[in-house]
């Protein structure tokens, strides 16, 4: 057995310990997903639309974290270890799927390489959100990670989703490595998330009513 078979195999091991299933599954599950800027709130957001919509929260820093955990000296940028956590999270979303969860995708799908990926492995309706912050409000939320605890809302899935980004000099080498091409035609909404934690949480439910609306029959 190869590098990545073993660690995507323990990581897939912790996964299963510590995951909480959906009370709810639904006849035809969709999937949410997100683009945002590191900073911009994702977590935060995943988390709250997991709780109330009963979502399993697939995140891909909870994989980065665990594979961190069992390996400490290695390099999170190394190809293998996308390589494992793009292929984690495709084997999440086929188990939610196989047992009628609704998921939400903690992670930025920002380019048309990446969510072609999703379409191309997922047959599920999508509801993609857009999260619009400044990069002033987006730095500064990274800087204060080192000091400050995170916001955790109780959710599905996933249970930590602690990004491990903590710096100006990390943000920004995230920044320049990311695509960001696609149309704001391809969104289904967008949200401000530049608020407070309460004037977020009344954003989201105008979209939170929305969505259980179209899917109320499901």
């Amino acid at each position: 057995m190869n590098f990545g078979d073993n660690m995507k195999d323990k990581v897939k091991k912790v996964i299963e310990e510590e995951k909480i299933n959906p009370n709810k599954t639904y006849q035809n599950p969709f999937l949410v997903l997100l683009t945002g800027n590191v900073g911009s709130g994702k977590s935060l957001v995943s988390q709250l639309l997991s709780k109330e919509l009963n979502l399993y929260l697939v995140s891909g820093d909870y994989i980065r974290n665990i594979i961190k955990k069992i390996s400490p000296e290695i390099d999170l940028h190394r190809e293998e270890v996308r390589k494992i956590n793009n292929e984690v999270c495709l084997e999440e979303i086929k188990y939610c799927i196989k047992n009628r969860y609704s998921i939400i995708l903690d992670r930025s799908i920002s380019s048309k390489k990446s969510l072609s990926t999703i379409t191309e492995n997922v047959n599920l309706p999508i509801i993609f959100i857009k999260l619009i912050s400044s990069e002033e409000e987006n730095i500064k939320r990274v800087i204060n990670r080192q000091e400050k605890q995170d916001i955790i809302i109780p959710h599905y899935g996933h249970q930590e989703t602690k990004s491990g980004v903590v710096t100006e000099e990390e943000y920004n080498e995230i920044k320049e490595r990311k695509v960001y091409d696609l149309e704001d035609s391809v969104y289904s909404y967008f949200i401000n998330t530049n608020t407070s934690l309460e004037e977020l949480k009344t954003a989201l439910n105008s979209i939170i009513d929305d969505i259980k609306e179209k899917y109320k029959n499901n």
